[in-house]
């Protein structure tokens, strides 16, 4: 039930945000081999960055910022890159929608006083 409501929201909060802020980036949606987890947080400005993949592996990760005073700033490895890192700015809320090769991490822009909540769902892409 949990899981079905936070889905919802994740998707609703998307909706609800495409026109503000979508960012393209080619998706196989045929790639998914199962879903993996999802979550939600706070991070605050000036705390390490929150690693949510960190295992060399091909994963799809679905980031909804959903409230947010400052930027965040998100580390990734595109599949397609030859592992080259990139990073990507959130300006606010969001939702963006990343395929990277085993390295997700967030980070927070500013001080203590700044944060972003965020959802994420993760599913592992065919090999």
């Amino acid at each position: 039930m949990r899981r079905r409501d936070f889905i919802k929201s994740i998707a609703g909060a998307g909706a609800c945000l495409l026109p503000i802020s979508v960012r393209a980036q080619s998706i196989d949606f045929s790639q998914i081999e199962a879903f993996e987890s999802m979550g939600t947080g706070t991070q605050r400005g000036g705390q390490p960055a929150k690693t949510i993949i960190d295992d060399g592996d091909r994963h799809m990760v679905i980031l909804t910022v959903l409230e947010a005073n400052t930027e965040t700033k998100v580390y990734w490895r595109p599949v397609d890159a030859a592992g080259a890192e990139r990073t990507s700015i959130i300006p606010g809320p969001g939702l963006q929608v990343f395929q990277t090769a085993g390295e997700f991490r967030l980070e927070t822009l500013g001080d203590d006083t700044r944060s972003v909540k965020y959802g994420y769902m993760l599913f592992r892409l065919k090999k």
